[in-house]
């Protein structure tokens, strides 16, 4: 049995806190518990706290050793639809130009995007593609 009892929080480096910080509270509607301009930020969904801390010089990169993506599950398609297009709206760097079945993770249905510090971030919901309609995409292994 594991010693440890699951995740207690992330905590990320980023470039520009407040847009990261934006990017959490503006589009996945996450709560700030604390916030200290251009020092840190704590942010929750109520089930995960993400630490945010303007401490990174350089964008993210999937290639370099370290956070390859966060993942976060949603309940439907349809919440992933209204989040894919909040992100639109903010001009968010899509992945695989938005929601997607994952091919070779189940076909499980997910959106994949980066944050403005460059961290790729995944929305997943479990629910399947019943109408055949949505696009098949790479996964948690692709980079592009």
């Amino acid at each position: 049995m594991a010693l440890t009892k699951g995740v207690n929080h992330v905590g990320l480096s980023v470039t520009n806190l407040k847009e990261t910080k934006d990017f959490f509270v503006d589009i996945l509607e996450f709560q700030v518990l604390k916030y200290i301009e251009g020092d840190y930020a704590f942010v929750t969904d109520g089930n995960t706290m993400i630490t945010l801390w303007q401490t990174a010089e350089e964008t993210a990169d999937v290639k370099t050793a370290g956070l390859h993506h966060l993942a976060f599950q949603v309940e439907s398609v349809d919440l992933l639809r209204k989040i894919e297009e909040r992100m639109k709206q903010k001009k968010i760097r899509l992945q695989f130009d938005g929601i997607g079945v994952r091919g070779q993770e189940g076909g499980f249905i997910a959106l994949f995007c980066y944050e403005p510090s460059g961290i790729r971030i995944e929305l997943a919901t479990t629910e399947k593609d019943q109408s055949g309609d949505i696009p098949i995409i790479g996964g948690c292994g692709v980079i592009d």
